[in-house]
C-alpha cells in the first residue's frame, strides 16, 4: 500500500491543453483508420484484376506480402525519425505521401505497378504506429494511457470494417479506378485540422513561460543511440512479447475467413459476418480494458501489476484457440473463436502503455516501432507457416495449437522480461 502512496504522490501532470489533446487524438484515430481502409483496398479489387492484368495466386500472395514487407523494415527507422524530427511534420509529410500513393494505384497498369506502389504504401504508412504512441506518451498521463490507447488501437479494427462497407458501393458504383483515386486523395483535408490544431497546441504550451517572463528552455533529453535502447532486457521482452501477439493477429486476419468457410461451413455471407462480429467485440474490449486499467490505477494500485494483469489475461483468453480445432459443433468453435478474439483485446492497449511508460524520455517514437516491428514481422511469417502446415497436414489443427502456444510464450515475456513497469535507465558509458 505504501507503494501505491507513493506512486500517487509522484505523479507527473502532463501539460495543460484543455480539450485540444482529444481532438488530437481522434485525429490520430482518424488517420489510423484511413491507413487501414487505403492497405486493404486492394484485397477487395484483387478478385476483378485476375483477368485484366493476368495475377495468379502466386502474384497476388506477392502483392498482399509486398505492403508488410515495405511496413515492417521501417518501423525502427520511423520512429527514430519521430524522436528527432518531432511528430507534427514526420507525421504530415508521411500522410500526404501515403495519400498519394494511394491514389496512384488508380493509374496502375501492370503487375510490378501494385507490387511498387504496395511496398511504398508500407513505407509511408509505418509513420503511424510510432508518431500515435510518441502523441500519447507525450500528452497523457500514466492513468489515462489504457483508455487513450485502446481508442488509438480501435482504429486498426474499425478500418477494416468501414473499408470493405465503402469499397463494395465505390466499386459497384464507380469503378475500382474510382476506389483508389477517391480513398487517396480525399482524406488528405486531414492535414488542415492537423497542422492548425498541433500549431495551437505549441502555442499553448509556450503561453506560460511567456507570461512569466522567461525564455529558459528546459534541457534536451540527452540522445540514446538504437544500441543502447536494444540492449535492455525490457526492450527485449516488448519485441517478443508482441512478435507473438503479431503471430496470431495476422494469423486470424489472413485465415479465419477460409477456415470459417472450408472447415465450419459457413457460407461467404455468414464468414463475413463472424468475422466482422469477432473484430467488432475486440474494438469493444480494447477500449473498456484500457479504461478500466486506467481507473485501477488512478485509485492507487500498481500501474506494473495493473498493466501486467490485464496483458496476462488476454493472453491467456488467447490461447484458447488450442481447443477449438477438437470442438465438433461449428456454432460452439465460432463461439469460442469470438472469445477467444474478443479476449485478446484484454491486453492490446495495455501493451502499448508498458512501451509509453518503460521508454526512455526521447525514444518512445522508436521503442514504439521496435514493439510494431516485432508484430509485423510475426505477421509476415505467420500466413506462410499457417499455409505450409494446413498443406502438409491437411487440418487448421496444428496452426491453431501453435498459436496457443505463441500466446502462452507471450505470457513469458512480458513477465519475466519486462520486469517493473518504469523508465528505463540508459547508463552513461562515455563523455
Amino acid at each position: 500500500m505504501e507503494a501505491n502512496k507513493k506512486y500517487k504522490k509522484s505523479k507527473k501532470k502532463k501539460p495543460f491543453l484543455g480539450p485540444i489533446r482529444w481532438w488530437m487524438l481522434a485525429l490520430l484515430v482518424l488517420a489510423m483508420v484511413v491507413s487501414y481502409i487505403d492497405r486493404g483496398n486492394f484485397s477487395m479489387v484483387a478478385p476483378l484484376l485476375t483477368d485484366l492484368f493476368d495475377l495468379d495466386a502466386q502474384k497476388k500472395g506477392y502483392i498482399f506480402s509486398a505492403f508488410l514487407l515495405g511496413y515492417t523494415l521501417m518501423q525502427i527507422p520511423s520512429g527514430r525519425l519521430v524522436d528527432k524530427y518531432g511528430i507534427k511534420w514526420t507525421y504530415a509529410i508521411a500522410y500526404l505521401i501515403w495519400g498519394l500513393t494511394a491514389a496512384s494505384f488508380s493509374l496502375a497498369t501492370a503487375f510490378w505497378h501494385f507490387l511498387v506502389l504496395r511496398i511504398f504504401l508500407g513505407v509511408t504508412e509505418s509513420i503511424s504506429g510510432p508518431a500515435g504512441n510518441a502523441y500519447v506518451a507525450k500528452y497523457f498521463r500514466e492513468d489515462e494511457r489504457g483508455l487513450v490507447n485502446g481508442f488509438l488501437v480501435s482504429g486498426s479494427k474499425i478500418g477494416p470494417a468501414v473499408g470493405a462497407i465503402l469499397a463494395g458501393f465505390l466499386i459497384d458504383s464507380y469503378g475500382w479506378r474510382i476506389l483508389f483515386l477517391l480513398c487517396g486523395l480525399i482524406p488528405l483535408t486531414w492535414l488542415i485540422p492537423w497542422l492548425l490544431l498541433y500549431t495551437r497546441q505549441e502555442k499553448m504550451q509556450l503561453a506560460p513561460q511567456q507570461s512569466e517572463g522567461t525564455t529558459v528552455k528546459a534541457a534536451p533529453p540527452k540522445k540514446i543511440t538504437l544500441a543502447q535502447l536494444s540492449g535492455k532486457r525490457k526492450t527485449w521482452g516488448i519485441f517478443l512479447g508482441y512478435l507473438f501477439y503479431g503471430y496470431v493477429w495476422f494469423l486470424y486476419i489472413s485465415w479465419l475467413p477460409s477456415y470459417l468457410y472450408e472447415v465450419l461451413g459457413f457460407s461467404i455471407r455468414e464468414s463475413g459476418w463472424w468475422a466482422g462480429f469477432s473484430y467488432g467485440c475486440l474494438t469493444l474490449v480494447v477500449i473498456l480494458s484500457g479504461y478500466a486499467a486506467d481507473r485501477l490505477i488512478h485509485r492507487g494500485y500498481s500501474p506494473s501489476k495493473t498493466r501486467k494483469g490485464f496483458i496476462v489475461a488476454g493472453f491467456l483468453f488467447g490461447t484458447l484457440i488450442l481447443f477449438v480445432p477438437f470442438i465438433q459443433s461449428p456454432l460452439i468453435a465460432m463461439t469460442m473463436v469470438v472469445i477467444t478474439i474478443s479476449g485478446m483485446g484484454l491486453a492490446t492497449a495495455n501493451t502499448w502503455a508498458i512501451t509509453q511508460t518503460v521508454a526512455p524520455p526521447g525514444t518512445v517514437g522508436t521503442l514504439a516501432g521496435i514493439q510494431n516491428f516485432g508484430a509485423t514481422f510475426g505477421g509476415f511469417i505467420a500466413p506462410m507457416v499457417t499455409g505450409y502446415t494446413i498443406k502438409i497436414t491437411g487440418s487448421y489443427a496444428p496452426a491453431f495449437v501453435l498459436a496457443g502456444l505463441c500466446m502462452f510464450a507471450g505470457i513469458a515475456c512480458y513477465t519475466l522480461l519486462i520486469g517493473k513497469v518504469e523508465p528505463m535507465r540508459i547508463e552513461d558509458k562515455c563523455k
